[in-house]
């Protein structure tokens, strides 16, 4: 089985997860595109996992251009679909908003990866939106006092969980 992982990201929080999930599948026939450098065209691949991290509530323009120009061929094949965003709270929100019907229909699995709220590498303006976003989530983890953080993270067991179903589909077809 031909496996395709195409992905968008813009602070190494998406290509981190992607690296994990492309070590957990081992020595199988799999392509990694990150659709920043390069659109790859899905159609000789037999499953193709897609996702892009949120970003101010969309998705990188590049997921979106991949998504747009190959949709009919995506929506065809054995499809996963993953976003990485930094509230979990919000993920069922933006798979709907954020992915095409004909997508989410056709997938066969959605998978929520995590996310961060670094800072490091970004521009000033969207260092200062992230910290103000941090903030919030500090001030939200209070409670009488007591500070309990609870910032974004990657879900490796999430990951972990994808590549074991991946193993389990290809087993199951024999290819």
């Amino acid at each position: 089985m031909r496996i395709l992982i195409a992905y968008a990201g813009k602070n190494n929080t998406t290509a981190t997860c992607v690296a994990r999930l492309r070590e957990q599948l081992g020595n199988r026939d799999v392509t990694v595109a990150d659709l920043t450098e390069h659109i790859i065209d899905p159609s000789a691949f037999d499953l193709v996992v897609f996702g892009s991290s949120v970003y101010f509530g969309k998705l990188r323009p590049q997921a979106r251009e991949f998504m747009r120009q190959y949709e009919t061929v995506l929506s065809q094949k054995k499809l996963v679909l993953f976003l990485c965003c930094g509230l979990e709270s919000e993920y069922s929100y933006y798979m709907e908003k954020l992915f095409s019907r004909a997508l989410r229909d056709a997938a066969i699995q959605k998978c929520f990866f995590g996310g961060s709220l670094k800072t490091e590498g970004l521009a000033f303006f969207d260092r200062m939106i992230l910290r103000s976003m941090r903030s919030s989530l500090f001030e939200a983890d209070m409670d009488n006092g007591e500070y309990t953080a609870t910032l974004p993270t990657i879900l490796p067991e999430n990951i972990d969980k994808l590549a074991s179903q991946i193993a389990t589909w290809i087993t199951s077809t024999g290819k």
